[in-house]
Formats: C-alpha cells, sequence, structure tokens
C-alpha cells in the first residue's frame, strides 16, 4: 500500500469516526432536550417577581407596620423549603405538590433582611413567588422593653393580624398556644392548622407515622405582633427518614473526599520524586493552576450577596469580613495546589501511558496550540459533552420508571440566582470543575494506575468510581445511585480521554456542568433570568464555533494555494 492509500485509508477512517461522534452528540442532545422532564423533574411554578420587587414589596410592609429601616443594612436571596417539597412529592405526587406550592403554601420565597452589625434588633420578610408576603419576623432582645399582656389579648391580636394578612380564622384549627415571661415583658406563640390539609406519612412500615399540614404562625412580642409564618409542617418522622437515608449519602461523599485526597498526596509524591529526575514541567501545570485560582476567586467574590444575607449579628463587621477573605483565599489556594500537583503528576505519568491523549492538552495551557487541533478538541468535547448527557437523562428516565429511583423536584429556585449576574455562575463553577475533576481523575488517576497496575480497565474503572461517589451527598434517592450513574459516566469520560485527549473531556465536562447548572434559569419563567440562561447556553458554543472557524481559517491557505 502506498503512502497516498494509506492517508486516503486514515482520512475515511477520520471522516467515519466523525460521523459517529456527530450522530451520538446529537441522538444525546435530542434525547436530553426530549425527555429532561421525564428524567429531572420540575415542580410546575412560575417566580413571578424579581428581587428589586422583592425588596420594594418587604419594605413597604414593614413601613406599614412602623419599622424604621434608616441606618440597616439589607441582605437578599432566593431560598426554598427543600424538605416541604419532598414530602409533598412523596405524598401526594409531583402535579399536586405544584398545586399546592402555587394555592396553598409556599415553598419558595424571597428572604430580605434588614440588619446593623453586632446589634440583635434586625427585620426579615418573606415574599412569596406570587409577590405576597409569606413571612416576617422582627428580632429583638430579651430584655427589650414591653407590655404583659395575658395571653387572650394576645390571642385576639394575632387574629386581628391574620385577617389583616387576608385569612378566615375559622378554617383553622388553633393547635399551639404557649407564653413565655421575659425580664420586661411577656411573649406569646400561636400556631393555627389549616383544616383539611392533613397529609399521612407512610414510613418504611407501611404504616402512618406522622402527617404534614398547612399552619400558620404568630408570635407576640409584649403588645406588638413580632412574626408570622406561613408554612408546610413535615413530619418528624419524614425528616429522620431523609436524613438517615442522607447520612448514609455523606458517609460514601466522605470516602471518596478521602481517596481523593489520597490522589493528591500521591500526586505530590511523584511530583517531588520526579522533579529531581527533571521529569516534570512546571510551566504549563502553573499556568492551570493559575486559571483555576482566577475562576474560583471569581466566584467568590460573585457570591458575596450569598455572604451577605448569612452574616451573623454576633460578630463584628469588620471580623466577619476578615474572616471571609481569609477563608476564600485558603480555598482558592487549595484548589490551586490541588490542580498543580494533579496536573504536574498527571502530565509526568501521562507522557509515558497516554503521550497521544495529552498532545493538544499542554499546547493549548501555553497558547500554542494548532488551530485545526482546538478545532478537532471542542467539536469532540461537544459531541461527547452532548451524548453523555443523553446518557445521563435515559439514566433517570429508567431508574424512576422502573427501579423506584426518586429525585426531590426543581422549582424556580436555585442558588445560581442568588449570585451577582446569574448567568456567570454557570460559567465560573463548570469551568473550575471541569478542570480540577478532569485533571484529577481523568489525568492523573487513569495515568497512575495504567503505569503502576498495567491495567486499562482499572485505569478506567478506579478513578470514575473515586469520583462518582463523590457525589452521593446530592439528594437523589436510593443515596448509591448518584455513584453508580457516575461511574458509568466517568468510565464515559476515561475512554472519551483515551479516544479524545484530555482538552476533549475538559470541553465535555464543561457543557455537561453548564447546561445543567444553566437550566433553571431557562425555567424561571422571569424573562431577564431567561435571557441569563440563553447568555449561558450561548456562551457555552463559543468554544465550538470558534474551534470551527479557526479549523477553516487553518485549511483556507491549503485551499488558496491549490
Amino acid at each position: 500500500m502506498t503512502a497516498m492509500e494509506r492517508g486516503r485509508d486514515m482520512q475515511a477512517e477520520s471522516r467515519w469516526r466523525a460521523g459517529w461522534l456527530v450522530a451520538a452528540g446529537g441522538v444525546g442532545l435530542a434525547v436530553f432536550v426530549l425527555l429532561y422532564r421525564q428524567a429531572f423533574p420540575q415542580a410546575a411554578v412560575t417566580l413571578e417577581v424579581t428581587r428589586p420587587e422583592a425588596v420594594e414589596t418587604a419594605r413597604e410592609f414593614l413601613s406599614h407596620r412602623g419599622a424604621t429601616l434608616d441606618g440597616y443594612r439589607q441582605a437578599a436571596q432566593f431560598g426554598g423549603d427543600d424538605d416541604g417539597l419532598a414530602f409533598l412529592q412523596r405524598t401526594v405526587g409531583l402535579e399536586q405538590a405544584s398545586r399546592w406550592a402555587r394555592e396553598r403554601v409556599p415553598i419558595w420565597s424571597w428572604d430580605v433582611r434588614w440588619f446593623k452589625p453586632a446589634q440583635k434588633e434586625e427585620w426579615r420578610v418573606g415574599v412569596g413567588v406570587d409577590g405576597r408576603v409569606v413571612r416576617f419576623q422582627h428580632l429583638i432582645d430579651e430584655a427589650t422593653l414591653g407590655a404583659d399582656a395575658p395571653q387572650d389579648s394576645a390571642l385576639a391580636q394575632a387574629e386581628r393580624f391574620l385577617v389583616e394578612r387576608g385569612w378566615s380564622v375559622a378554617d383553622f384549627d388553633r393547635v399551639e398556644s404557649s407564653s413565655r415571661k421575659r425580664d420586661q415583658r411577656t411573649d406569646h406563640h400561636f400556631t393555627w392548622e389549616h383544616r383539611g390539609t392533613a397529609v399521612a406519612w407512610t414510613g418504611a412500615g407501611d404504616t402512618a407515622t406522622g402527617s404534614g399540614a398547612v399552619r400558620l404562625e404568630v408570635d407576640v412580642l409584649g403588645d406588638a405582633v413580632g412574626s408570622y409564618r406561613h408554612f408546610l409542617k413535615v413530619p418528624e418522622t419524614f425528616e429522620r427518614d431523609v436524613q438517615r437515608t442522607m447520612g448514609v449519602g455523606q458517609l460514601l461523599a466522605i470516602a471518596s473526599l478521602g481517596l481523593t485526597f489520597v490522589l493528591v498526596l500521591v500526586a505530590l509524591g511523584l511530583t517531588i520524586a520526579r522533579h529531581r529526575h527533571g521529569d516534570i514541567r512546571w510551566q504549563p501545570a502553573f499556568r492551570l493552576a493559575g486559571l483555576v485560582f482566577a475562576l474560583a476567586l471569581i466566584q467568590g467574590v460573585l457570591s458575596w450577596p450569598m455572604a451577605r444575607y448569612a452574616y451573623s449579628t454576633e460578630l463584628g463587621w469588620g471580623t466577619y469580613i476578615g474572616m471571609l477573605v481569609l477563608i476564600l483565599l485558603l480555598g482558592t489556594a487549595t484548589y490551586g495546589l490541588w490542580v498543580l500537583f494533579t496536573a504536574t503528576a498527571g502530565e509526568s505519568l501521562g507522557r509515558e501511558a497516554f503521550p497521544r491523549s495529552l498532545g493538544g492538552f499542554m499546547d493549548a495551557v501555553m497558547g500554542r496550540l494548532d488551530p485545526a487541533e482546538r478545532a478537532r478538541a471542542s467539536f469532540s468535547g461537544y459531541a461527547v459533552g452532548f451524548a453523555i448527557l443523553g446518557y445521563l437523562t435515559i439514566f433517570y428516565v429508567i431508574a424512576q420508571r422502573y427501579l423506584g429511583a426518586w429525585l426531590p423536584a426543581e422549582g424556580p429556585y436555585s442558588n445560581i440566582f442568588n449570585v451577582y449576574w446569574p448567568f456567570l455562575a454557570p460559567l465560573t463553577i463548570s469551568l473550575v470543575a471541569a478542570v480540577t475533576e478532569e485533571t484529577t481523575y481523568r489525568l492523573f488517576g487513569i495515568s497512575l494506575i495504567k503505569r503502576y497496575a498495567r491495567s486499562t480497565a482499572l485505569a478506567l474503572l478506579v478513578p470514575a468510581a473515586i469520583w462518582a461517589f463523590g457525589h452521593s451527598n446530592y439528594p437523589v434517592f436510593p443515596v448509591y445511585l448518584r455513584g453508580i450513574e457516575l461511574t458509568i459516566g466517568g468510565v464515559f469520560f476515561g475512554l472519551a480521554f483515551l479516544q479524545f485527549g484530555l482538552l476533549a473531556c475538559i470541553v465535555a465536562h464543561f457543557v455537561i456542568d453548564a447546561v445543567q447548572i444553566g437550566m433553571p434559569l431557562l425555567t424561571s419563567g422571569n424573562p431577564a433570568y431567561v435571557v441569563s440562561g440563553l447568555i449561558v447556553m450561548g456562551i457555552a458554543l463559543v468554544p465550538a464555533l470558534l474551534g470551527w472557524r479557526l479549523r477553516t481559517a487553518g485549511s483556507q491557505p491549503e485551499r488558496d494555494r491549490g
């Protein structure tokens, strides 16, 4: 066979592989789009108010109650009652749970607080997804002067407040009344249960072990209403069942973290040993570690609204800020060192075990990757990412339909709503996860086991399992399901590493995370968040489009010469 014939055969084989890759990616993306809601349950609840609208509603409510907010700092975040939603989903089903969340009980809300550093007194207001106030609290010192009103008088005041909020007290049964004498006042607590809303919980023994119901709570502090809450009371037995199950998941995740720590220590040891023999390339690893450090730092800065809301007034403001800065710097430095040592040791081992899988990656880090190779890695990464998305979707459809698995439904709530510029959160989170995890478990993990165990099968399986069970603390039941799902997915990533290289794996991992993390933006129903979600999806496609353009540009001179 002549060199020309061999070249034609290689081109034909390359086109054949590219065709299969396109087909797999296209099918995977189609499966994800068509079966997304079957695989990942969605509560049919629309977020109708933005953060500024919720803050203004809360401010007007407090102003109507005579609160003076001058000099107070304001913070807000979006939150959800995960236990309440899970309880409804498990007892009345997702469709009815969604109806309850829309009509009967607030599962999600904007939570707004006004506080002063190092001062006990503060105001908190919860605004539901429909714009109604569903919760408020006025925190004051126990020694604050107030009235010693009798319980009957306080009860009448609490009932008047509920009527003002639009409730008919006749529809409720009072289930709790209590009073507590403070130093200079008497506080009263009242709880009502909405008649006809009780839902029984059947535990593992198929016997009723408690019930949940819609409730209202009002506290009267002295002679003023100090708190109000409209909520779903979840039976303690259900909470204990979930906590017990999640405890097993936490154990699996901690075990995975421990094994990952061992991997990093081994990487450190190999880096030191191989450095003595001049076999470590520091510059690419430092660049990669610097990228991860910068991205993690940016994500920490973007998360400032969440940190501001979480501030405890028992700490001084300066002390709290100092603690946050120190924790952020230590955390990002840890990420950077983690990537530095797994990249140096992994690259050194990979050159021996899988040299073809590393070629484009190190060149890309150093900024000298050939345009055609960059296009190929981007194309392969997106195709692999879409194919794995399809696999994940099918996995959960089958697991829920035939194996009794269940996932808590997603709603209009996601932590990405609580950061600056929500569309940036999926990008920074996805990039950090993709680079860190693929460097650790694919580049270093696979190369390490292949080099010393001489087994490709073990090299694919062991790092995949360690990585997979690190996700067992996610609320997916049974808790070992994520370990099985992602062990298979990790093997797919490993095969992609061997076949298409590390750069393609990082692109694929980024695509999967960016799409999954960004989906709540698209399903929120809020135009601003929908646009943000579209930006996320658009930016996630930029590397593929750029790769195609570079490949085209790279081939243009050849056409011109022809």
